[in-house]
């Protein structure tokens, strides 16, 4: 295996290169951090030593300059006690490691072999990857319905590759859920996965940034904590047209990469975005520059609203109720009349609102055995059905929100009935009208 000794006064190259030398590596010594990086980027080097005092900050600007030109191989850093905060600095752009000098050819091996082992690893874990498609993104999302699968089909190979990717879909649909998941089934999936939310941030990019709002010093703070992990703008339709350009001119296509999309000014982060709506209509809106709407759409998700998948709604439903039942050790179930009526259900909010009310039924529900008298929604939405009722009834609205309240004072007390009421302030004999004007009796 070569190594690469980025040496400012040669100290390495007598000390340490003859030992690497004897037990099987091949080294070579540079100066010039100009020459060491054409060396490495031309020669395939997969391991480089670099000294920090190299004037300049020549070894900063060496590593900066390797991560953002794809180079991904094992780097370690050596410096002395002066060189503390530059070798802090060295390690959140990309360093893999520390090595105090001056450096003993023991240390340098063991820890030559140690992050070489890592990188190994991580290697094979991406392939693995790789390997497994849509399966593998499956314990964190679940999918039944056949263009829910073809999707994630698309994503899992999107996932093994460093490419932009935009997920666009209506709010709820799990759209950060989806990006979250491509980053730990990507080969950064130990790296951090930093989200910015542009709807509270829209001049985030902009001169006057929001970076302090979102606990960053500013836009580049934000890059190198994401620093080879992932870092997702949600919402990127929200952010002004001034911090769209800022943004434009900052995505740009790294080398060495093959023409897959990278932070031109980070060592090495992979970029990924959601949207409300697909670029069209964002473009057709006046909402996103069409030039950064094609730099998002190297890879583009769109994800289909729940009543365009209703074939999931049964798998989310048990997913989460089990997920309840886990929490609270007790069990939960489902009469087949409920699941169908939630199946039949519009879902205007999509997965999320289907978690919330499942959630919410699961944990209020005294017996555990879920009816579709356990769901407000179902109930408010039948009569509405029914009785050609507005949405903004207030009568159907009063009845949902007292049946829950019901269920709370029943859930509190254990089932005991007695008590219920007299947490609820009213008569036994009134509690017993409601339970059955309601079907909970």
């Amino acid at each position: 295996m070569r190594v690469l000794l980025l040496d400012a006064d040669d100290s390495l190259k007598q000390s340490v290169a003859p030992y690497l030398e004897d037990v099987g590596y091949e080294v070579t010594a540079r100066r010039d951090p100009d020459a060491a990086l054409l060396e490495a980027q031309a020669c395939g080097i997969r391991t480089v030593v670099c000294d920090l005092a190299l004037p300049n900050d020549g070894a900063l600007t060496f590593l900066r300059r390797y991560r953002s030109g794809g180079g991904s191989g094992v780097v370690l850093v050596c410096g002395g006690p002066s060189e503390a905060m530059a070798a802090s600095l060295a390690v959140r752009e990309g360093a893999d490691g520390f090595l105090r000098k001056p450096a003993l050819p023991e240390e340098v091996l063991l820890a030559l072999r140690q992050t070489e082992e890592r990188d190994r690893l991580r290697h094979e874990v991406a392939t693995l990857r790789a390997t497994l498609g849509s399966k593998g993104l499956e314990p964190m999302l679940v999918a039944e319905d056949p263009k829910m699968r073809s999707i994630l089909e698309v994503a899992a190979r999107a996932a093994a590759s460093d490419q932009t990717v935009i997920i666009t879909g209506e709010p709820g649909t799990g759209k950060a859920l989806l990006a979250r998941a491509m980053h730990r089934f990507s080969r950064r999936g130990d790296g951090a996965f930093v989200a910015i939310d542009c709807t509270a941030a829209p001049d985030f990019f902009g001169p006057n940034g929001d970076g302090a709002a979102l606990n960053a010093a500013d836009p580049q703070s934000v890059w190198r904590s994401a620093s080879r992990g992932t870092l997702l703008l949600e919402e990127v339709e929200a952010l002004t047209p001034e911090s769209q350009g800022i943004l434009f001119s900052r995505l740009g296509v790294a080398n060495g990469r093959g023409g897959q999309s990278a932070i031109a000014s980070d060592p090495d982060v992979r970029f990924m975005a959601t949207a409300e709506k697909q670029l069209g209509r964002l473009i057709d809106e006046g909402k996103i520059r069409p030039d950064l709407a094609q730099r998002l759409g190297i890879t583009t998700l769109d994800l289909p609203p729940l009543r365009e998948r209703r074939d999931d709604i049964p798998a989310l439903v048990i997913h989460f109720l089990q997920q309840v039942a886990a929490k609270t050790g007790r069990p939960i179930s489902i009469t087949p009349q409920a699941m169908a009526a939630l199946v039949a259900y519009s879902w205007p909010s999509n997965v999320r609102e289907l978690r919330q009310v499942v959630e919410r039924a699961a944990v209020l529900s005294p017996s555990g055995k879920l009816d579709r008298s356990d769901f407000p929604v179902l109930v408010s939405a039948g009569r509405s059905a029914s009785g050609g009722t507005s949405e903004f009834a207030l009568k159907p609205q009063v009845e949902a929100f007292e049946r829950e309240i019901i269920l709370r004072a029943l859930a509190a007390c254990g089932g005991t009935r007695r008590e219920a009421a007299r947490l609820l302030r009213i008569s036994l004999r009134t509690l017993f009208y409601k339970l059955r004007r309601y079907g909970l009796a």
